[in-house]
């Protein structure tokens, strides 16, 4: 074990003895839950979907102090709505990491622990109140995630299950960012990746990027997995995300809007290529982004068209108030579709129904 001071030679905090860590590890800002001239708390994600709490422990004249450790689903719902108490949070942590920030707030000197510092610990009275939380603490809890059934029928291969609750995923995360654009940690990951989508890859990293800053708490989690035909995927998540997905997919079933929806697809990729607009055909070259106002209002008349066809008028607003580019929100929209039209396809063979459980 390496003997870790955040500034051994002047630093007035208490040595912590743990293994060094030789790289940071890679985490996402999800959102500060306690905030007070600076954040004293902060939820977190890693790569790898774990929630991690960020808190400020201690500090001298020249550092800040922090600690690091995961979270369960659970215990963070518990800690949201004042059921579980931060010191709990921290003795249930089965991996502490402690890091230094000075003034340039660079992170640095990670050092990671069995255990939370019997010194640091909160005090036992540490509960998440009203008047200490902030508001993005306080929206994270009010939405309840409940059980939902995605009913599966027929004939299905494993590659079937595979895509199925992918592409369910990825709708799910669409609608958890519009609906949740008054997080900033989701409105900036929204536009960081409009404005550097050049292709197929900034829709994936649209939708990765969405699910990296959804908490535990609000994600699709799978409950059951059972298969006999008909079976069931049953997933924990917020309803009314669900809801949506549902309702999109209702404006899409009837053949005639299917086709006016197609018609409008292949419209738009014809646009694309009269004018050399590129990269949407493969997703894959680069886009030309250098529009005129005709072409920027063209654009513009393609997305309020797609709206109408998905039944989304009510986030018309939503949507411009993104601050990106035509282009941009067409290209959302499109990504979209792309995997609903994809979903559809199960539905209409009924081997899926998004209103439950096949009889």
């Amino acid at each position: 074990m390496t003997e870790f001071n955040l500034e051994a030679q002047n630093s007035r905090l208490p040595p912590v003895r743990g293994k060094k860590l030789s790289s940071a590890p890679k985490i996402t800002w999800n959102a500060d839950l306690i905030y007070f001239d600076g954040p004293l708390l902060s939820l977190y994600k890693q790569d790898d979907g774990q929630d991690y709490l960020v808190s400020w422990i201690d500090c001298d004249s020249r550092r800040n102090r922090w600690a690091m450790f995961p979270v369960e689903r659970a215990a963070l719902q518990g800690y949201l709505s004042g059921d579980i108490s931060l010191r709990n949070l921290c003795i249930e942590a089965w991996v502490v990491i402690l890091f230094d920030t000075g003034s340039d707030a660079k992170r640095r000197n990670w050092v990671q622990l069995e255990a939370f510092p019997e010194d640091y610990l909160p005090k036992k009275s540490s509960l998440l109140k009203s008047e200490v939380s902030t508001e993005a603490a306080k929206r994270l809890v009010e939405d309840k995630a409940i059980d939902i059934a995605l009913g599966i029928n027929g004939e299905l291969y494993l590659e079937d299950l595979e895509l199925i609750p992918k592409l369910y995923q990825q709708l799910y995360s669409f609608h958890y960012g519009i609906e949740h654009l008054h997080r900033p940690a989701v409105r900036h990951t929204v536009r960081k990746s409009m404005h550097t989508w050049s292709g197929g890859i900034g829709a994936v990293n649209l939708f990765s990027g969405l699910k990296s800053v959804t908490p535990s708490i609000h994600r699709a989690r799978l409950i059951e997995l059972r298969y006999n035909s008909p079976g069931a995927i049953r997933l924990n998540l917020l309803s009314s995300l669900a809801q949506k997905i549902r309702s999109s997919m209702n404006h899409l079933i009837p053949s005639e809007e299917y086709e006016a929806a197609e018609t409008l697809y292949n419209e738009v990729y014809s646009y694309f290529r009269k004018y050399n607009i590129t990269g949407f055909d493969d997703e894959r070259s680069e886009v030309q982004l250098e529009l005129s106002a005709v072409q920027k209002n063209d654009l513009r008349d393609f997305s309020e068209k797609m709206l109408a066809i998905l039944g989304w008028q009510h986030h018309r607003d939503a949507f411009a108030d993104l601050d990106v580019t035509e282009i941009s929100r067409l290209r959302m929209l499109l990504a979209y579709y792309r995997r609903l039209r994809r979903l559809r396809d199960f539905v209409v063979a009924r081997k899926l129904s998004l209103d439950g459980e096949f009889e």
